[in-house]
């Protein structure tokens, strides 16, 4: 799940955010980087955006194809919200 604001001065700012009904901190950690390494082959919004990526407790377990196809996913929805 991915929300978005536009913003207004500076770069585009991404957070991955994860509770830890997720998993452990190994398990947290291990999903905050594998979505950022998805993030790496997606392309931003060309307009500066402040993003917050939800990771739910599906993804501890997902194939890493299926969770970047799922970002990718995400990424290509993206529109600010006002």
């Amino acid at each position: 799940m991915g929300y978005a604001l536009p913003a207004t001065i500076g770069p585009s700012r991404i957070c991955v955010s994860i509770s830890k009904g997720v998993g452990n901190a190994v398990v947290r950690n291990r999903l905050r980087r594998r979505v950022r390494g998805a993030l790496e082959a997606c392309a931003l919004p060309s307009a500066p955006v402040r993003v917050l990526f939800v990771v739910k407790p599906a993804a501890a377990t997902a194939a890493y194809d299926r969770l970047a196809a799922d970002v990718g996913t995400v990424v290509r929805r993206l529109t600010p919200v006002a």
